[in-house]
């Protein structure tokens, strides 16, 4: 006789957990997928105990095919509710498809063969056998209890060994349900008249659901959208695996909005907006981060250009909270199917940023404008990172490209370039890491350092054997707002003992935007026996005036300006020269890519040739061995030199 008594509050408790699976939203992640098998596999198994064990009670009422049927489905739900069990632990650590192959192997190959040898017992006894005096335990009936342990243990060890990268809720949450398994087990031996077991798993179970399945660890507190737990996720299981799209919404000026009309309004107003974004697409999961920020995700036939029309006219219209007419304006961002190859970690932080400054932009974004890509972040923060590693270690590099003196025909200073490289040795282009070291507040530290290896080039260097007077070295606009910047540069001249002679400051026009900041500093610097030219003449900021005001020795038109005199010639910039010149200042004309640009700007005036007709920027040693090559006659000179 069984005691049947654990059986009705157990399946009771397990239909409850069951409908209310499917009462709020789910994220449509593995393990999701997973509890619902263990959910569905608990209540068959606690169905077909009761059923198989009542009626072994009363055989006499049923056919012998009857009760075998009856107990062989108890048998594989049993199996199949602890293997279920353990692959929820396994989903949980999300290792499911980072198992070792051959693991994965054992562990499926092992319930398979349990299952066969149970399902076989209907013709060789092996796990049970009915006769006409009832049901009878079979010689292999303790593979269910081996097939139990196996999987606890396997579940344990895997555990055990992701540990480290589990949150301590996370970890004591799969080995306490665990160690409840292990004990129902035990007791299932020991008291094999009671119905146990479906006790201990149904403990197991509401573990599982407070730790991992309540609906609310992945609902935002705002609206029915998903939080950043939930997109965090479903990106992990995503990424690599599936293409999809996410467009990102932000609300502009989040904050000062929330201090005009109030708190609990704009709660109202995510909520009301929350609701809006998940009811007009339902085909998508909707996330709300934060700070007034939304995530659509699709996949990768998602059209976000009509989904962009919509938001835009609803937001058009005012949102009411508490009688306050909400006037929100959206910015949006977005990736492309092949952001979908990232780690989750990357997706989400770019589109952090990009909602980040999405947000505070000033420009009222239009339904058909061409929206920034998060990928685009995401090369801005990889570049940045290897930017503050270069600065860190002190692993920046520079090249130097040579400035050919167009009257002697000879090579005679160069311009000292910065490079970094990315993780792999590849350079990463000057355009992009100059941009974010002006925008992150790294430049000063950036030029400073170049600044010290041109210095350091010039002591190991000697210049006049390599036919070099001198090499010049960029100034950013925002290091020329810096007070005390001639006084560090002087002590890096002093550090090396280099005279300031050798080293020529390029100010860019963007510079001399700021005139009364910018002429103190280069007065400053004069005073320290720097000499200047002004660099990309010809793109805006500048006119003869003000040149006249600074200190300049060089000008360097801009290659812009090389490239459309050479393409369609005029009067204008040959009479510039001429001025140039009367003024008592040198020309170096940029971008000189052929033999004929070379010609045609010498034929000008220009007093001073750089391009890659002449060379691209190179490496120190490599430009050494230039100089070399293109002046000879001071070779033994310069051989004496790199000895000592």
């Amino acid at each position: 006789m069984w005691n049947y008594s654990f059986v009705l509050p157990s399946t009771m408790v397990l239909s409850i957990l069951l409908i209310y699976y499917f009462s709020k939203p789910r994220l449509p992640v593995r393990m999701n997928r997973t509890f619902l098998g263990v959910l569905i596999t608990d209540i068959l198994t606690v169905l077909t105990d009761f059923a198989s064990s009542w009626m072994d009670e009363h055989y006499q009422m049923f056919s012998i095919p009857s009760l075998r049927l009856a107990n062989l489905a108890f048998f594989v739900m049993f199996l199949l509710r602890i293997y279920y069990l353990h692959l929820f632990a396994v989903d949980a650590m999300g290792l499911y498809n980072r198992l070792p192959k051959m693991m994965s192997f054992i562990l499926r190959s092992v319930i398979a063969a349990c299952i066969l040898i149970t399902m076989s017992s209907v013709f060789n006894h092996a796990v049970f056998w009915i006769d006409e005096t009832g049901y009878h335990s079979g010689k292999l009936y303790n593979i269910l209890y081996f097939c139990f342990f196996f999987y606890l243990a396997a579940s344990i060890t895997l555990i055990l060994l992701q540990r480290k990268e589990l949150q301590r809720r996370e970890l004591y949450s799969l080995l306490g349900y665990q160690l409840i398994l292990v004990i129902g087990n035990v007791a299932r031996i020991m008291l094999p008249g009671f119905l146990i077991m479906n006790t201990f798993c149904l403990l197991a179970i509401v573990v599982i659901y407070l730790s991992f399945e309540n609906p609310d660890l992945y609902l935002s507190d705002r609206g029915n959208a998903f939080n950043t737990k939930a997109l965090r996720d479903i990106l992990n299981e995503y990424s690599g695996k599936r293409r999809f799209r996410i467009l990102g919404i932000a609300l502009c000026n989040y904050n000062d909005e929330r201090g005009i009309y109030g708190g609990p309004q704009m709660d109202q107003g995510i909520g009301m907006i929350s609701r809006f974004i998940t009811d007009s697409f339902r085909n998508c999961l909707v996330f709300y981060i934060r700070g007034g920020c939304f995530a659509i995700l699709g996949d990768a036939n998602m059209n976000c250009l009509v989904m962009r029309r919509e938001l835009i006219r609803r937001f058009n219209e005012p949102w009411e909270a508490d009688e306050v007419d909400l006037y929100l304006t959206p910015a949006f961002v977005q990736t492309t199917p092949e952001d979908c190859n990232a780690e989750q970690e990357k997706i989400v932080n770019a589109l952090m940023i990009a909602l980040d400054a999405a947000s505070k932009s000033a420009v009222v974004q239009e339904p058909d404008d061409e929206l920034p890509s998060i990928r685009e972040v995401d090369r801005e923060m990889e570049v940045k990172i290897n930017l503050e590693r270069a600065l860190e270690t002190d692993s920046l590099e520079i090249f130097l490209q040579p400035i050919y003196d167009s009257k002697q025909k000879q090579v005679v200073a160069a311009e000292v370039l910065c490079r970094i490289r990315d993780e792999k040795g590849r350079i990463i282009p000057p355009g992009v890491f100059i941009t974010v070291a002006e925008r992150n507040g790294h430049i000063n530290l950036l030029g400073e350092q170049v600044f010290r290896k041109a210095c350091m080039f010039v002591r190991e260097n000697d210049l006049e054997a390599l036919g070099i007077g001198w090499v010049n070295v960029n100034l950013s606009p925002i290091q020329c707002m810096r007070s005390d910047l001639s006084r560090r540069f002087r002590v890096i001249l002093d550090n090396y003992k280099v005279d300031p002679r050798y080293i020529h400051l390029e100010i860019t026009e963007e510079s001399m935007a700021d005139y009364s900041s910018c002429i103190k500093q280069i007065i400053k610097l004069k005073e320290s026996g720097f000499i200047f030219s002004l660099d990309d003449y010809g793109s805006g900021y500048s006119n003869l005036t003000r040149v006249k005001e600074y200190p300049f020795i060089n000008i360097k038109l801009d290659m812009s300006v090389v490239w459309d005199y050479y393409h369609e010639r005029d009067f204008l910039i040959p009479y510039l020269i001429k001025a140039f010149h009367q003024m008592g200042l040198t020309i170096t004309a940029e971008g000189i890519e052929t033999a004929d640009m070379a010609e045609v700007m010498t034929e000008i005036g220009c007093d001073y040739l750089q391009g890659y007709y002449f060379s691209k920027p190179v490496p120190e040693k490599e430009f050494v061995q230039y100089c070399m090559k293109m002046n000879p006659d001071g070779q033994s000179d310069r051989e004496k030199t790199t000895e000592c």
